[in-house]
């Protein structure tokens, strides 16, 4: 009795701590469409404690966080033993849509080449921070890398 005292206990200090929603993890779509586990890791501080989104498929991991508001930025990390990533221009298969508008490039990409490992920042200057910030549903697609589609989503409560 003792023990499930101490485990719920312990589990209500991490709601209390997480917030109600932390029971259950956000997803990352596959290109298949099938949810996968996303890992967050929240920051504080307003429109950009959206955590950080990973997918992984055809031999690269990705890892998308938020970094900037303005402009927009998003710092990007690119992983694989398999895969020469220098060959991917992240400016042409990397697109950004807000509660399912129109896919907006983005107008800067400073992500150097590495073979395979790339890191840098994504920039959607042309998106407006306001837009942004009320966005509930932020999504970003990326195409033909080491996959068909890599469809990494943030969602606002």
């Amino acid at each position: 009795m003792r023990r499930i005292v101490g485990v719920l206990a312990l589990s209500a200090a991490l709601v209390a701590a997480c917030g109600p929603g932390a029971a259950a993890p956000p997803t990352s779509t596959s290109a298949q469409g099938t949810p996968s586990a996303a890992t967050t890791t929240a920051k504080s501080g307003g429109a950009l404690a959206l955590g950080e989104r990973r997918n992984d498929g055809g031999g690269v991991e990705m890892v998308a966080e938020w970094s900037s508001p303005e402009p927009l930025s998003l710092t990007v990390t690119l992983d694989t033993h398999s895969v020469d990533l220098d060959r991917f221009d992240l400016r042409t298969v990397a697109k950004l849509r807000l509660d399912g508008g129109e896919w907006t490039a983005p107008t800067a990409a400073d992500v150097p080449k590495g073979g395979h490992h790339r890191a840098g920042t994504l920039t959607f200057g042309s998106v407006a921070p306001a837009a942004f910030a009320s966005a509930r549903v932020i999504e970003l697609r990326v195409v033909e890398v080491g996959i068909p589609e890599r469809l990494l989503r943030w969602e606002r409560g």
